[in-house]
């Protein structure tokens, strides 16, 4: 009988990221490398974009009701957090341009070094990239919007 890796079990969710895909590409009429660049590109992109923007507006939101130099601190740092954010996503709208074919092609070019690089799997550096780190960044976010209005 075969050992199972750690690494062969990323396969199984790799796996159902892929089948998610096709699935949302059908309901669209999308291809799956049109609803990959659609989906894990441009969508998480712009949501990682938006939530990076959240701790700002908090914080300026609450130097508007409070009016007080500590929030205009807090503020400072939050905008210049959003314009990082805005930033990334403009490059990587610029790395990843369309037509869609080739977007996909450099983005699993670039997942490819990545597994490389860190001695691992394309699927694996694909979970990590758009599961994974998704959910941290997102999460922390949250968590810093979540402070600030709560503070």
């Amino acid at each position: 009988m075969r050992k199972i890796r750690w690494i062969d079990l990323a396969l199984l969710p790799f796996g159902l990221c892929v089948l998610f895909l096709l699935l949302l590409g059908k309901l669209f009429g999308l291809t799956y490398k049109q609803i990959s660049v659609v989906f894990n590109l441009w969508l998480q992109g712009a949501v990682l974009m938006l939530s990076g923007l959240a701790p700002a507006t908090a914080a300026i939101y609450r130097l508007a009701e409070d009016r007080s130099w500590q929030w205009l601190v807090a503020a400072i740092p939050t905008l210049m957090y959003g314009v990082a954010y805005i930033y990334g996503f403009a490059k990587m709208l610029a790395h990843y341009h369309l037509p869609f074919d080739d977007a996909f092609d450099v983005c699993v070019e670039d997942l490819q070094v990545l597994a490389i690089r860190w001695k691992t799997t394309y699927q694996i550096v694909n979970l990590v990239i758009f599961v994974l780190f998704f959910l941290i960044l997102i999460g922390l976010n949250v968590l810093i919007t979540h402070f600030i209005i709560h503070f």
